[in-house]
């Protein structure tokens, strides 16, 4: 399997199963906390139908298993991972009607190569399947949505398109490193009221530090709550992804050496960012063509979801998380 089909396989099969990794760990930071307690894993209750096909409780623990989130978290994320649920039964309807589907030998090959990484990790892959609330051909359903969905991309990403996207972006992806310095006032994902304070606070902050009262550096020792506060909110050099939160380095990454971000969140709190230096990369959209082509392909099904939710028939059969 090259490196593009794995990059999708994992970015859409995370996805079809309620969440990708990285969802998950910033679902676990922002999701509501007060959703009810999900079933056990056994429960076919519906939670939702979609334009005519149920999604259960049994298929939201599985979710849960499959990313192996911890029992005492599931009711903080449960409105994320449903969320993707009815995302990815959106887009599986969407493939159907268009007649893209994977081959069987497709999708044998990848329940071959999933249940040897099973045995890899010393377990018996029926016995961690059915553990776990899956059958054989559940997991083939499962499988079958990325496979399909990469058929999809085969056709709609042309080489111009890539090309495009990666011109777009290409300090994302062609090694640029930036160097810069950061205010951070913790505050949680749910507690608004924090989190407009913070914004409120750093406003005045970067007023003073525009005005040159005071400097970006000795505000950012007087006030930041990050550990780099101790050098004046130097974060060092960073890539576009690998160090920095991605809502830092894509707000970082827009900017140019010198300017001074308006505040904006993460999961951490809210930032502010003073961009310090910039060393361009040199790597071509060839040099990167499998992380480009995934990242795409991400955004393309994030869109495709958000615009198939608009026509479709959205029946909640319990109280909306």
């Amino acid at each position: 399997m090259s490196g593009w089909q794995k990059g999708i396989l994992i970015a859409v099969l995370f996805a079809s199963a309620a969440g990708r990794a990285a969802a998950w760990q910033a679902a676990k930071k922002s999701a509501p906390s007060k959703a009810a307690p999900v079933a056990s894993a056994g429960s076919g209750a519906v939670l939702v139908i979609v334009n005519g096909e149920k999604i259960t409780d049994a298929d939201l623990n599985r979710s849960f298993a499959f990313l192996k989130v911890p029992e005492n978290e599931r009711a903080r994320v449960r409105r994320t991972f449903v969320d993707n649920l009815i995302d990815t039964r959106l887009i599986q309807q969407f493939l159907k009607s268009r007649k893209t589907v994977a081959t069987n030998q497709e999708v044998d090959e990848q329940i071959k190569l999933f249940k040897n990484g099973l045995k890899l990790a010393g377990l018996d892959p029926e016995k961690a399947l059915h553990e776990n609330g899956f059958t054989t051909e559940l997991l083939r359903e499962m499988i079958a949505v990325p496979l399909a969905w990469k058929h999809h991309i085969d056709r709609a990403v042309t080489p111009e398109r890539l090309k495009k996207y990666f011109d777009e972006h290409r300090a994302q992806f062609d090694g640029t490193k930036l160097q810069a310095r950061q205010i951070l006032i913790r505050a949680n994902p749910g507690d608004e009221e924090a989190r407009k304070a913070a914004e409120a606070r750093l406003n005045e902050l970067r007023k003073q530090i525009v005005a040159k009262t005071i400097s970006f550096e000795d505000a950012a020792r007087d006030h930041s709550e990050a550990p780099s506060k101790e050098q004046g909110g130097d974060v060092g050099s960073f890539p576009y992804t690998g160090k920095m939160p991605v809502e830092f380095s894509r707000e970082a990454f827009k900017m140019k050496v010198g300017e001074i971000s308006q505040p904006f969140r993460s999961r951490f709190g809210v930032h502010l960012c003073l961009v310090t230096d910039r060393t361009p990369g040199d790597l071509s959209l060839e040099d990167v063509r499998d992380d480009v082509l995934a990242r795409l392909s991400e955004e393309l099904w994030k869109e495709m979801a958000a615009e198939l939710r608009k026509t479709a028939k959205i029946e909640w059969k319990v109280e909306q998380p």
